[in-house]
């Protein structure tokens, strides 16, 4: 009975229940991949003026960071089995001293980084969702939007930071509360956590898309994130852990690519020459394009359906 209502759904151009949970993903990536190869002129300016210096900065931190991270990591072991708590708060004064190099680091990364993310999705949302309603963006529509809509998405990523950062510590917590009862607690903790934060992520990015779609920003841009996700969460969820896979993938290469690379000193610090991991730098570029135009093809088409 069910397989004949299928079939007849099929023969009337209708998706099944099932099809449309198992269809969608893959129909929203192939429209999506349509969207970049109609308009290459305007994504290939937002990947050279936003998304490529994003990735370089990012890789640049990373690779700034790692002696910095591996030096308090080994400060923190020979703390632990120091034999007296001298020599012990000794280590210690000298990991917190390495720690604020650290912070430094990040707050000096942080605020290009946010502007480029920024003109990375203004600019790449707008021109999908141009393109999506049949008309032709280019650069200076995408320039126009920026100047015209950054104050919305701008508040809207400052609830999206808070979100995260309240939700990092929350898992974090319960990681740790896990691993006091012992167990195969942790490991069940943040695998329901990880599936979590993949979901939570799809919604915080539909809300940016919105705040630049729509006049709505900060809060109310992200519940209609969450009212986009309703009827098609399986959908949003497994695209979402398509585009953290796909960035994860690049970040654990690059991770390897740092624990035993080849390493050069430069007054004292050692710095990894990555010129044979370029590649790395521009497909990351192209996953956070290509993310961006995901979510709002996956926008468009929850809205044109519920029409």
């Amino acid at each position: 009975m069910g397989s004949e209502r299928g079939r007849e759904m099929r023969e009337r151009g209708e998706e099944s229940p099932q099809d449309s949970c198992f269809l969608s993903p893959l129909k929203t990536l192939f429209a999506s991949f349509k969207i970049l190869l109609r308009n290459p002129k305007v994504f290939v300016s937002i990947f050279a003026l936003a998304t490529l210096p994003l990735s370089l900065l990012l890789f640049s931190l990373s690779l700034s960071s790692h002696p910095i991270k591996s030096q308090i990591y080994h400060l923190e072991a020979v703390a632990a089995l120091s034999p007296t708590r001298f020599e012990a708060r000794h280590v210690w004064k000298e990991s917190r001293a390495y720690a604020i190099s650290l912070v430094r680091l990040n707050a000096l990364f942080f605020f290009p980084c946010y502007a480029l993310s920024l003109l990375a999705a203004i600019t790449a949302v707008h021109s999908t969702g141009l393109s999506c309603n049949g008309k032709r963006p280019t650069l200076d529509t995408a320039l126009t939007a920026v100047r015209t809509t950054w104050k919305k998405p701008l508040v809207t990523t400052i609830c999206v930071y808070a979100v995260m950062l309240v939700y990092v510590l929350l898992q974090r917590t319960l990681v740790a509360a896990a691993a006091e009862a012992g167990g195969l607690g942790p490991v069940a903790v943040a695998l329901v956590g990880l599936g979590v934060e993949v979901y939570l992520m799809a919604v915080l990015s539909l809300g940016v898309v919105v705040s630049v779609m729509e006049e709505r920003w900060g809060w109310d841009a992200i519940g209609s994130g969450w009212g986009l996700m309703e009827g098609r969460r399986f959908s949003g969820w497994v695209l979402s852990g398509i585009l953290v896979l796909g960035s994860g993938c690049i970040g654990w290469e690059m991770e390897e690519t740092m624990e035993g690379g080849d390493w050069w000193s430069v007054r004292g610090w050692r710095v990894m020459g990555f010129g044979n991991k370029l590649w790395l730098v521009c497909l990351f570029g192209v996953v956070v394009l290509w993310s961006y135009v995901v979510n709002t093809v996956f926008t468009a088409s929850v809205e044109d359906g519920s029409r």
